[in-house]
This record gives C-alpha cells, sequence and structure tokens, in this order.
C-alpha cells in the first residue's frame, strides 16, 4: 500500500514482539531531525503539487482532517501539524511523506467498503510516520541525511506521478542499494506499521479486523485482474502471510460492533458522483440503493442523490437534504449541500443567509468559509468574499487554492497590489517560484508609496530567492 513503500516483490511477514519495535530515541533522531523532514516534506509537497490535479471539496478535505485527527493522538506521530492532499485520481492509493504529509487518491472513497477499512489505511500510514522508517533507513544505510533524504523523496514522488517503477529505479539509484537489501528492510517496516497500525485503530475505536480485511479483498482483486494491480500494492506488496498476520493479531482484541460516520459515505458518494460517466447514471446507481439498501446506505444515497441532483434538479435536491436534516440536524455538510441547491434554484439570499448562519455557529469551519466566499463571489458581493478569504487565508495558509480565489477576489476589488502577493503564494505553493517572484517583482512596482508593504513584499522576495537557490530549504 502506499507510496511510502517502494518495493513491488512478495513480503514475507515474520512475528513482532513488542520489544522489537524500535526506540524513536534512537540514533535517527540524530541523523535526521524532525524539522528537516518537515522542510523537505513540504518542499516535496510543492513538487507535487506541480504535477497533480488536486480533487478540490473543501467538504472531502474536512472529513480527512477529522478522521486523521481521530486516529492521530492514539498513533507515535511526534509531528501532528499534517498537511493533506487528495490527488484527482480514481485509482487506490494513499502515501505518508516525512514532514507529517498525507495523500491519498479520492479513489481510495470507491475502493474501500466502509470506514473501518478506510481508516485502517490511514492508520498504517501513521505508523510509517510514527516509526520514522525514512530516517531509519537513512540510519542503516549510513548515508548523509540531507541530500539522501532529498533524492528518497524524489523518488516518491515520480512513484505518485508517473508509476512505481521509475519511482523504485530512482530510489535504488539514489541509495545504492541492492533489491534484497531493499527487501528486507521494507518487510520490516510493513510489519511494524501494521501492527502499530491495528493498535491505533484499536484505541481509536476502528475496528482493527478491518486491515486484514481491506488488505484481503485488494489481494483477490489483483489475482483476478491478472498483472493489472492497483498502484497502492505496487508500492506496499501484500502476500497471504501478511494478510495472515495482520488478521492474527487484530484477533487479540475482543470483538464489537463499530459504526461508520455517516460522514464517510456522505463523502464516499461524492465522489461516486463525481466519476460517474454523466449524472444520469449516477442518479439511477443512488436510486437503485435508496430500494434495496439498509438504513445507513439508505441515508447515504439520498444524500448522493440530492448532490448528483443540484444542477438539473435543485428542488428535488432540497427536498431530499431537508429529509435528511430530519435525522441529522446541524450536520455542516447538508447544510453546505442545501444551500449550493438553493443557489442553484435561483433562491441565493437565502443560501446565503443559510451559510451565514452555519458560519456563525462553526466559527472558522474550512468548507463552510469556503463555500459562502464562493457564494459571495458568485452573487458579486466582492468586499464580503474578500473579507472572509482573507480570514480564512490565515488560517489556511498552505492551501493553493484558497489564495487563488483570493487572488481573484482582489483583483474584482480593484486591489492590484493585493492582487499580485496571493498569485506570488499561489505560484509558491505550487512548486512556480520563477512565476512566484514575478509576481512579487509586480506588486513592488504597482506599489509606490507604501513602505511597510514595500518592506513585507522585499522580505517575501528574499525568502523565495533563497528557497529557489536551496529547494530542500
Amino acid at each position: 500500500m502506499l507510496i511510502q513503500l517502494f518495493f513491488s516483490s512478495a513480503i514475507q511477514a515474520e512475528k513482532i514482539t513488542d520489544n522489537e519495535i524500535p526506540s524513536l530515541g534512537n540514533s535517527s533522531s540524530n541523523l535526521i531531525s524532525i524539522e528537516q523532514e518537515k522542510r523537505l516534506g513540504k518542499a516535496w509537497l510543492r513538487a507535487l503539487r506541480k504535477q497533480i490535479t488536486p480533487y478540490n471539496n473543501p467538504l472531502i478535505e474536512d472529513y480527512l482532517n477529522n478522521l486523521i485527527y481521530s486516529l492521530a493522538p492514539n498513533s507515535e506521530v511526534i509531528d501532528r501539524d499534517f498537511s493533506i492532499v487528495v490527488i484527482d485520481n480514481p485509482s487506490l492509493n494513499a502515501f505518508a511523506v516525512p514532514g507529517s504529509i498525507i495523500g491519498i487518491n479520492s479513489g481510495l472513497f470507491l475502493h474501500a467498503a466502509s470506514e473501518q477499512e478506510f481508516a485502517s489505511v490511514l492508520a498504517h500510514e501513521l505508523a510509517h510516520l510514527g516509526q520514522r522508517h525514512y530516517a531509519r533507513q537513512l540510519e542503516q544505510q549510513q548515508l548523509s541525511a540531507p541530500l539522501t533524504l532529498a533524492g528518497v523523496l524524489a523518488s516518491i514522488l515520480i512513484a505518485a506521478t508517473t508509476g512505481s517503477d521509475a519511482g523504485i529505479a530512482a530510489l535504488a539509484s539514489t541509495q545504492a542499494l541492492s533489491a534484497d537489501q531493499q527487501l528486507r528492510f521494507s518487510r520490516k517496516n510493513e510489519q511494524e506499521a501494521d501492527r502499530l497500525g491495528i493498535k491505533t485503530l484499536q484505541q481509536s475505536n476502528y475496528d482493527p479486523r478491518a486491515m486484514p480485511a481491506m488488505f484481503e479483498r485488494m489481494f483477490k482483486a489483483t489475482r483476478h485482474n491478472g498483472e493489472s494491480i492497483p498502484e497502492y500494492l505496487s508500492t506496499h506488496p501484500l502476500s497471504e502471510n501478511r494478510i495472515s498476520d495482520t488478521r492474527n493479531r487484530a484477533n487479540q482484541y475482543p470483538v464489537k460492533q463499530y459504526h461508520d460516520n455517516i460522514e464517510y459515505h456522505f463523502s464516499k458518494n461524492i465522489i461516486i458522483s463525481d466519476y460517474a460517466e454523466s449524472k444520469s447514471l449516477a442518479i439511477s446507481y443512488f436510486n437503485s440503493i435508496i430500494k434495496k439498501g439498509n438504513t445507513t446506505q439508505t441515508q447515504a444515497a439520498k444524500f448522493g442523490l440530492a448532490y448528483a441532483s443540484i444542477d438539473g434538479d435543485p428542488e428535488k435536491s432540497i427536498r431530499l437534504i431537508k429529509e435528511l436534516l430530519q435525522e441529522f440536524p446541524n450536520k455542516i455538510s447538508l447544510i453546505i449541500t442545501y444551500a449550493k441547491a438553493l443557489q442553484k434554484n435561483k433562491q441565493k439570499e437565502l443560501a446565503i443567509k443559510t451559510l451565514e448562519t452555519l458560519l456563525e455557529r462553526n466559527p472558522n469551519n474550512y468548507s463552510a468559509s469556503y463555500t459562502l466566499s464562493e457564494m459571495y463571489l458568485q452573487n458579486d458581493r466582492i468586499d464580503l468574499s474578500e473579507k472572509l478569504l482573507l480570514e480564512l487565508s490565515r488560517s489556511q495558509n498552505e492551501n493553493p487554492k484558497v489564495w487563488y480565489l483570493l487572488a481573484e477576489v482582489h483583483g474584482l476589488a480593484g486591489h492590484i497590489v493585493d492582487l499580485h502577493m496571493a498569485r506570488a503564494e499561489f505560484f509558491y505553493l505550487t512548486d512556480h517560484l520563477d512565476k512566484s517572484i514575478s509576481q512579487l517583482k509586480l506588486a513592488m512596482q504597482k506599489n509606490t508609496n507604501n513602505n511597510l508593504i514595500i518592506a513585507r513584499i522585499q522580505k517575501r522576495m528574499d525568502e523565495l530567492l533563497i528557497l529557489k537557490n536551496n529547494p530542500a530549504l
């Protein structure tokens, strides 16, 4: 699974006792610091954004944030300032990168049958981060940490964007290791991540048996599909022994009932709708679930039907969301979808008021703030959109789409210096440093009488010029 494992050979699982999990206080923490990992991870994330198409949906991002932060307290991750990226790709994949960066393909929602299985993937990734497998790999190989880790991250980037084989080749070249050496170390990493991931699941009130269940279904699908294996498995290979080992570990915990958060199924149905060949096919699918599904499936399918119907039949969408709000009052995802349907139904004043009330009750909520700022913009309330996005840019200062929308709003408001400064941040976060610096130069040229802003622009330009010459900083 996960881009964090770069190797395509089958893994033979071995028993690991508590005593075999390495201490995090070993020399790996001296070889490369948490702060170095953070800087390199951020550089990697900027490079990734340059090469992929993100899946931009604030509801999905909020759900993932909430899920990860429900797992993180029961993991061993030290740096819990996570950066989460969702890639617009229907295939099954997920990855973790030093610096507490976690990414998934949107397709992970399509392949996980339940929130329990979905959480098992993220728990596994958190275990890799918690055990600092990159730093420990460097320690074992006695290599120069910053240079080598940068090479490892570059290899993962290749695997994430162009296919795992190229990434594996780059990694082997960077580290000058034989395939056998790589396999031995990756096997140990996987065993640790499986064991600790299962423990994190159980302590976070998720089903530990979901991990072997997810593995088993992926393994069977691989065998049925021949050579067409998920990218997830090409980077994190599975074997029957490994599945058996995770099942044995999970079975050590008492059996109990676990219930999915309905938000998982709402999120999954958003993605099913977005990836359907047409909205009519998505609507047919959700109608079929409503006719024959269980309670959770029916509730989620109603939401999916409402989401898929916003453009073509907003009145139907409004009716369905009102029904769901009777069962799930004050649920943010429902209220935001309701407001979007109202806007599409030409009830813009009620749509805006709905989101304003939602934000008053949930201050600083990302999905509510972003959606309201978009709605203000769509209804020519530029000043309100600008004010809200400025607030959002402080809490979401590493979110490219916030800066992109803010630049557009600044331009419409006639604030040209601010337009260039916001564009500079967008280009910085998407690894276009030359464009970012050019935007700052334009801002400098158009700001001739405010020394405070000139100093601020110059400071940011100096930072970017240093970064351009030292990408890993």
